[in-house]
């Protein structure tokens, strides 16, 4: 039987250890926009994790090589433009969490020049552009790093912005107040893609990349379970057609 002692070494390296879990579960998902949310995450798991308050020796062990591993493993992770710019892409998070001014600099200017791109792509074409979590304010949310971050910053305006000149629609985009974070993206681009024409052509390619390898893991899973030994004569097209069924939510039946 566990002693008194060690029931709160547990309930406190469990507190150490939630923050990870609920991080690792956003981000593993595969029906919303995962990659805008790396950075982020990332920022508000190192900060909730600073933040936990425990006295036990080897909780305080956990939590260091937890905070050490955090930064050694993804401290740099600003550096990679195709998460940056997907951050500033996403209107929830934009400039918020992107505590390095070098590497904010780089991503609107990586977006400024896409979006110069697509204006001389556009300049004799006058078609329409393609298209294109719940919230949780608690104390205990991982999220809730992010929602003081907003309030912090709501009426401040990068120093990157005003360092050069950027295009109107993007200036205007950054300036305007983030969304909150049970809002849909896709349709928040959807509706709002008349506003920033230009930003609206360039967004899919980087939200649509996924965080981790777990949803592609998730079909082989599924592929595995359908295509079973006394079911090896499936053919690719029919293993295709059962994959997708299986992949529907209940209300895509229309059983009702």
């Amino acid at each position: 039987m566990l002693t008194a002692d060690e029931i709160d070494l547990a309930k406190e390296m469990l507190s150490v250890l939630r923050p990870m879990e609920v991080a690792t579960r956003e981000l593993c998902g595969q029906k919303y926009v995962t990659s805008s949310k790396v950075i982020p995450l990332i920022n508000c798991l190192i900060q909730k994790t600073e933040s936990i308050n425990i006295s036990n020796p080897i909780a305080l062990t956990l939590k260091q090589a937890m905070l050490e591993n955090l930064d050694k493993r993804f401290g740099r992770m600003e550096e990679i433009s195709l998460l940056s710019v997907a951050t500033i892409l996403d209107p929830r998070f934009k400039t918020i969490h992107l505590n390095n001014p070098n590497c904010s600099a780089r991503a609107i200017r990586l977006i400024k020049n896409k979006i110069t791109e697509v204006r001389n792509s556009c300049d004799d074409i006058n078609s329409s552009s393609c298209h294109g979590s719940s919230d949780d304010d608690g104390d205990d949310s991982l999220w809730s790093v992010h929602t003081e971050l907003v309030t912090q910053k709501a009426a401040s305006v990068t120093s990157e912005q005003s360092e050069e000149r950027i295009p109107t629609d993007l200036k205007h985009y950054l300036n305007h107040p983030t969304i909150p974070l049970g809002e849909d993206i896709l349709k928040y681009w959807d509706q709002n893609g008349n506003m920033y024409p230009h930003l609206k052509k360039i967004v899919q390619p980087y939200l649509s990349v996924v965080a981790t390898s777990v949803p592609s893991e998730r079909l082989f899973s599924k592929a595995g379970n359908i295509m079973t030994e006394k079911r090896n004569r499936l053919k690719g097209k029919k293993l295709q057609q059962l994959l997708f069924l299986s992949s529907l939510d209940i209300n895509d039946w229309h059983l009702e």
